[in-house]
């Protein structure tokens, strides 16, 4: 793991530390099965039925040694996107999560892989009935419970 000291300078750029914290999520997650892309840093997962994507961004506004936004975007898809509008991508209602990495540690990074690691849990649930029944109320998740599941009420 990184020495996250080596980046809490108050002249540190902002986006030196947003790559340093990047890099380290993706060579964490890749670790774990997942593709990392680094030009657009994106984790991409492949379960099932479903594919799940973490886009990091960062911010304009950061400050060195006062701020420096990491965003944690979640997007998740049906594998099967034929029929569905939108590249398959399914309205699952879950919200960008900002934290601020200027001072990252150890136990911050756990924190943040934490989050993912529970964004990747709930991605997951969608693969079954009850985690898929919470989607269909838009036409097109309707789509992906449809093909999965058939037209059925629970």
């Amino acid at each position: 793991m990184i020495d996250w000291e080596t980046l809490h300078s108050p002249y540190t750029p902002p986006a030196e530390v947003f790559e340093a914290v990047c890099a380290e999520l993706g060579a964490y997650y890749t670790e774990r099965g997942a593709k990392y892309t680094k030009s657009n840093k994106r984790i991409k997962f492949a379960f099932e039925r479903v594919r799940c994507e973490i886009g990091l961004h960062s911010s304009h506004s950061n400050m060195a040694g006062r701020w420096v936004n990491l965003e944690i975007i979640p997007s998740v898809y049906a594998a099967d996107t034929s029929g569905m509008e939108r590249k398959g991508i399914l309205i699952t209602g879950d919200r960008p999560h900002n934290v601020n990495v200027v001072k990252i540690d150890d136990k911050q990074f756990a924190e943040i892989t934490a989050l993912i690691d529970g964004l990747l849990e709930r991605a997951r649930s969608y693969e079954t009935r009850e985690g898929a029944a919470s989607l269909r109320d838009d036409p097109n998740n309707a789509v992906y419970f449809a093909r999965y599941f058939g037209n059925v009420e629970d």
